[in-house]
């Protein structure tokens, strides 16, 4: 019986030691549960105030694009370097000088953009070189937490590409005297010397098939964008035929009234040129961006087309211009 009983004692006491044991282990986790309970706690709200921000920036950047492609002034004619907000004005977007500033799930934010002329150097996106009127620099910042110290920030290029519009003439059979401004050339044109306009509907020829130039010049031609339009390019359809040649060249101005100095691609003397053999009668060809030649932002354009061969004439079918707002 006393055997028992020590063995008895010895139970009870390895029970208590098991008991105080379980019980040190048992804080242990419980305390290291808390510990890791308010690191993921903390590392949920860093996550969570990240991506605020980036729903936030996102946001401005969506509204930024699309007024833009409304207006492109609306973004062109903005102070560099200058702090900007966009408000909502009754059903539209605005934007004005300064930061926004607002509280959303408990976290304090500032936001605002700004914009930055583009220079390219022989086509390229350059530290140096000739401001590029139809590109745009934008840098979003946002500015969050208390005292606002951690930050976010995103810059993009917008280009004036959208909501592109035409000027396409595609028949001349209503003769001349149409000076304009007009903002569809329908059938009509400003003058010509040697051309044939009527024998076919549509379609403009030479007279005669010989040395002697053929020429052709449009009506004015009217955007209707009062800060002026964004020039893209130039499309014509027809043929060249055996031994033709069809150039371009173009004016542009702020005034229906000109002056009217026409371009080809780099200066007063030189053509857009299509000459067969051309590879591909029906051609585009993109207007510059840069130098006197560039008819950008500009609210009047006109065209001069020249016909001319060595053996039979060649044919215009479409003259398109194609313009962004």
């Amino acid at each position: 019986m006393k055997f028992k009983i020590k063995n008895l004692k010895f139970k009870k006491a390895q029970s208590l030691v098991e008991l105080l044991v379980a019980i040190s282990i048992g804080t242990i986790l419980i305390g290291g549960s808390v510990t890791l309970m308010g690191v993921s706690l903390k590392s949920y709200g860093a996550v969570r105030k990240h991506l605020q921000a980036n729903i936030l920036i996102r946001q401005s950047a969506e509204l930024i694009q699309s007024l833009a492609y409304s207006d492109w002034h609306n973004i062109d004619q903005l102070e560099e370097g200058s702090n900007y907000q966009i408000i909502a004005s009754s059903t539209t977007w605005t934007i004005s000088t300064g930061q926004e500033t607002d509280i959303i799930n408990d976290i304090p934010y500032k936001r605002y953009f700004q914009v930055y002329d583009v220079l390219r150097d022989e086509g390229n996106i350059s530290d140096t070189g000739d401001d590029d009127p139809n590109t745009q620099k934008i840098t979003i910042f946002l500015r969050y937490d208390n005292d606002y110290i951690s930050s976010s920030s995103v810059s993009f290029y917008l280009t004036r590409s959208g909501d592109n519009k035409t000027l396409h003439q595609e028949d001349w059979s209503g003769g001349n005297g149409q000076t304009g401004p007009i903002s569809n050339p329908g059938d009509k044109f400003d003058s010509s010397s040697n051309i044939d306009y009527a024998s076919t509907t549509g379609s403009i020829y030479m007279v005669t098939a010989t040395t002697t130039p053929a020429e052709l010049t449009s009506s004015i031609l009217d955007t209707g964008v009062s800060n002026g339009a964004g020039f893209n390019s130039l499309l014509w359809q027809g043929a060249l035929n055996t031994g033709g040649s069809v150039k371009f060249q173009i004016a542009f101005s702020d005034s229906s009234s000109g002056p009217w100095i026409y371009y080809g691609p780099t200066s007063e003397v030189d053509y857009y040129e299509f000459v067969a053999p051309y590879p591909v009668d029906n051609d585009s060809v993109a207007f510059p961006t840069i130098s006197s030649a560039s008819p950008q932002n500009n609210r009047y354009i006109r065209y001069k087309v020249y016909l001319s061969t060595s053996s039979t004439t060649p044919q215009v079918d479409d003259i398109i211009i194609n313009w962004s707002p």
